[in-house]
């Protein structure tokens, strides 16, 4: 993947060399090329910014050197071209993997008050804001979503790290300890070094409901009004394209009841990235010959030649699961 970032102050990129993301880049796993606007500006001294038409505080960004330099990093216009703005659609989790499906991403920063708009017209596919807040310029926003959507390319962090990331799983992340076990009289949770890594993972998981209830309430609230369920990358894009639309699966009784109604996002295991749909119809069955006896099995996904039996979940549930849950048949359709 190559990123072209444009901005009037190249030497702030610098952190971008360091870390993990300075070494993706010299492995060649990513390129991230940063052009000063101002070696294609036509004005001799360089200048790239005047005063707005109609008056105002400020001076704003001209076109021409933004256009030329445009046209120089990407003159195929095969890039997703992106400007930062407080104007644009706030960036997040979901969308790291819709943007590293381009091969080649040209990302603008803006200065002072702002960019003429027909360059931006011209030339950028859309707007993407870091946050509903105020900063100098776009370089900030533009180096915290390149780290972001660098350490998801294949090879920069392994997968296990990313699946239980802070965020990802919409909630917050557990806290995190390591040696000593006593520090200024602080020490560790027991659990933590008990070695029953079944109870570490509970831990960690009521950690993380409890922290995200007290710091993002409204996290929590978002998580209380729509269920989640974690898929593998090939049943996660069908589900992103609108192809299935009945999902089977076993929900615990300790979870929220389903119904017709509620939200379901349907979360890439590997990415993180996050669909959401809503379910429109909802059957309950006692067991899973149940399920298979009374609903039609095309709806379920199988066509009319193959046999849909309740020996089907065995490959994904054993008996004793499948005998303490109950059998639950969703159709469902994606959000707008």
């Amino acid at each position: 993947m190559k990123i072209d970032i444009l901005t009037l102050f190249p030497e702030m990129f610098v952190p971008l060399r360091e870390s993990v993301i300075g070494r993706a880049v010299k492995s060649g796993k990513v390129e991230i090329k940063v052009t000063d606007i101002r070696d294609y500006t036509e004005n001799k001294h360089r200048k790239c910014d005047d005063y707005p038409f109609g008056g105002g505080a400020g001076m704003v960004m001209t076109p021409q050197p933004i256009y030329s330099a445009v046209q120089a990093v990407d003159p195929e216009r095969k890039a997703r071209r992106i400007f930062m703005s407080p104007k644009g659609r706030k960036f997040e989790q979901s969308m790291v993997k819709e943007l590293l499906s381009y091969e080649n991403l040209v990302i603008l920063c803006g200065h002072y008050e702002g960019v003429d708009q027909r360059v931006l017209d011209l030339c950028f596919d859309e707007e993407i804001s870091l946050g509903d807040f105020v900063l100098t310029g776009g370089e900030i926003p533009a180096m915290a979503i390149t780290d972001c959507i660098c350490r998801y390319i294949d090879g920069v962090i392994s997968n296990e790290s990313l699946k239980e990331e802070s965020i990802s799983g919409g909630e917050l992340e557990y806290p995190q300890y390591t040696r000593p076990q006593n520090f200024m009289g602080l020490t560790v949770p027991e659990v933590l070094v008990s070695g029953n890594h079944k109870e570490v993972d509970k831990w960690r998981a009521e950690q993380s409901r409890a922290l995200t209830e007290k710091r993002r309430p409204d996290l929590a609230e978002i998580k209380r009004n729509n269920h989640e369920m974690k898929l593998e990358n090939e049943p996660f894009e069908k589900i992103k394209k609108g192809e299935k639309k009945i999902e089977i699966r076993l929900f615990d009784e300790k979870r929220q009841k389903l119904k017709v109604g509620d939200g379901i996002s349907f979360v890439n295991n590997q990415t993180g990235e996050s669909v959401k749909t809503k379910i429109v119809n909802l059957y309950v069955f006692e067991n899973f010959r149940s399920l298979y006896k009374n609903f039609d099995k095309t709806a379920l996904g199988y066509s009319e030649s193959e046999d849909a039996s309740a020996e089907d979940m065995t490959k994904y549930y054993s008996k004793r699961e499948q005998k303490k849950y109950k059998a639950i048949a969703i159709e469902i359709e994606v959000a707008e």
